[in-house]
């Protein structure tokens, strides 16, 4: 399933689909943890289960598009400045962004460019052993998100 991530799920996913698929497990193995990395930015997404439950499709895409709209932190500006097609992929997603929205911070939704479009999940041993911080623990259910152009 493809998504704008630049939406909340409740109006980037059609209402049919949503109800269908929101409550559905994640992963076949109940989970209550997920780890999501990907290509298109520096940072993980951690995602828990409510209390009771398990990691959902709903959880995850909540949990994205969420996490998608925190401000850019000064480091996360640091890698962008010194990357030139980088930082012009960002002010330009962040100015079509302003326009609709407002605000005026860039956002962590603008690192990607005009790659919104969240395609799914896929896992990438040789990816996450790359960028996993020596001495932290894994976390078994690391996956990848994937993001394209619309």
């Amino acid at each position: 399933m493809r998504y704008d991530i630049r939406k909340p799920p409740q109006e980037g996913i059609a209402p049919p689909t949503r109800r269908q698929i929101s409550r559905i497990p994640a992963l076949n193995i109940p989970t209550f943890k997920i780890l999501i990395i990907s290509k298109e930015f520096p940072w993980s997404i951690d995602i828990r289960a409510p209390v009771g439950s398990v990691v959902t499709c709903g959880t995850i895409f909540e949990e994205l598009h969420k996490q998608l709209q925190r401000h850019i932190e000064g480091a996360e500006w640091a890698m962008v400045a010194v990357d030139r097609t980088r930082k012009e992929a960002v002010e330009k997603a962040a100015k079509l962004r302003q326009e609709k929205d407002k605000i005026k911070r860039l956002k962590r939704i603008d690192w990607l460019g005009d790659k919104s479009m969240f395609e799914g999940l896929a896992k990438d041993k040789e990816f996450e052993k790359m960028i996993h911080l020596p001495g932290n623990v894994r976390v078994a259910e690391t996956w990848v998100a994937r993001f394209g152009k619309w």
